[in-house]
């Protein structure tokens, strides 16, 4: 408890008369007129006048402003002074009070102000130089059009469980899959709050079980020898555009993702080290892949440079060689060639060596290597990346010859196209 002095003087009081005549002085200086009690009128040399209480807390001086005259005028600064000394007695200090109120409304206008909106963009460019350009319209598209009409003006730190729970029912009506990853949006934000103190729990962790089961798709794709040696006969009769055919042939034989094939760049391809080097700027999950390229695929590539050697892009587009190959186009070729979705899709060529690769006793850290799925742990992935390369290569040669052995290929000449063939057969 501190000790509390309000020490009485020998001044006279005050009178209104007293107070309101009170003028600067000629000699330009701030004075104080004494009420005692330790109430005073300090008179400013511009003439402005206020009500000051000297006080004297722990043996020390102190003075607390009460408000300026004649807003507050002597009797009220009177009623001041003693509210200020019951307090003092009580064992408060009236201007630590007031420094702490002032301190919590901050406080309460800076929660206002950090809403789920602000944050959530700023979280937003903080990870969007990690995604790929689909994944950043993907987020920015939810975002705008789900989360933030709902959740956007609300402060972060007061995002209940049960708003949350209401913006995903909604979505859920309208597309369930679009709910789910909202939810892992809300998520994301959430936790990036928490980690920089504006917010203290992540309400989506309340949530498991509060939606309707998500449907897992599972991409169609075909894995026993016997249908993907009938694939191989239909990929080899497709007569559709060359260009298209090669992209089929590439994809059985690298069983990269669709997206890093179709995009893939002639300066990116390494014959003399038969390496197929991608940039982390076009990787899924931004680290750069190296991919060895079997005998086939080099076939495949020489094959393909008198039809779009001249593009920037080994796949490019029917309509302009200046733009890669539509996403729809591998889709549509299978179709095409008799498969619904459910049967065969661009990116089920990477199930295909997958399945097969591990059904042949190959090491699994080989075969999630090259389908550059992502080693949580960095050191051994960096070891992986650097001394693996020959063992895979190893893999990957044996993976095409196997698929050439599938269709009783002689030589890789029946398996690819040769140069000279007319693009309408390729």
């Amino acid at each position: 408890m501190f000790k509390i002095v309000i020490r009485e003087g020998r001044e006279m009081a005050l009178t209104e008369m007293a107070v309101r005549n009170a003028k600067a002085r000629e000699n330009g200086g701030n004075y104080s007129l004494s009420d005692g009690d330790g109430l005073m009128l300090l008179v400013k040399k511009s003439g402005a006048k206020s009500w000051v209480l000297r006080y004297w807390l722990d043996g020390k001086e102190k003075r607390a402003g009460l408000g300026p005259y004649p807003l507050i005028g002597l009797a009220d600064a009177r009623k001041l002074k003693n509210a200020f000394k019951h307090e003092l007695a009580m064992g408060v200090n009236p201007q630590e009070k007031k420094r702490a109120e002032r301190e919590e409304a901050a406080r309460v206008e800076a929660i206002k102000a950090m809403t789920f909106a602000r944050v959530a963009e700023e979280w937003y460019q903080q990870q969007a130089g990690a995604w790929s350009a689909s994944h950043c319209t993907d987020v920015r598209h939810k975002l705008r059009v789900y989360i933030l009409p709902r959740l956007g003006e609300c402060p972060v730190r007061e995002i209940s469980t049960q708003a949350v729970l209401s913006l995903l029912q909604a979505i859920e009506q309208r597309t369930p899959e679009s709910a789910y990853k909202s939810k892992l949006i809300v998520g994301q934000v959430l936790r990036f709050a928490i980690a920089r103190g504006d917010a203290e729990i992540d309400v989506t962790m309340n949530l498991k079980g509060a939606l309707k089961p998500r449907r897992v798709r599972h991409f169609g794709a075909l894995t026993a020898p016997k249908d993907v040696a009938d694939l191989m006969t239909r990929i080899a009769s497709y007569n559709g555009s060359p260009i298209v055919r090669a992209a089929l042939w590439f994809s059985l034989y690298t069983f990269q993702r669709p997206g890093e094939i179709r995009k893939a760049e002639w300066k990116e391809m390494d014959f003399g080290a038969t390496l197929w080097r991608i940039s982390e700027t076009r990787m899924k999950n931004r680290r750069a892949h190296i991919v060895p390229l079997a005998r086939q695929v080099i076939d495949i590539l020489k094959a393909l440079e008198p039809l779009s050697g001249d593009s920037r892009f080994v796949f490019p587009a029917i309509t302009s060689k200046s733009t890669p190959m539509s996403e729809n186009t591998v889709r549509v070729a299978l179709r095409s060639m008799g498969y619904t979705n459910e049967q065969m899709t661009a990116h089920g060529f990477r199930t295909t060596a997958s399945t097969n690769l591990n059904e042949q006793g190959w090491n699994s850290d080989l075969i999630e290597l090259s389908l550059a799925h992502v080693e949580g742990n960095s050191v051994r992935a960096a070891y992986n990346r650097a001394e693996r390369l020959p063992e895979r290569r190893e893999m990957m040669q044996a993976w095409a010859d196997w698929l050439d052995g599938l269709r009783g290929f002689s030589s890789r000449a029946e398996a690819v196209p040769c140069a000279s063939e007319k693009q309408e057969s390729f």
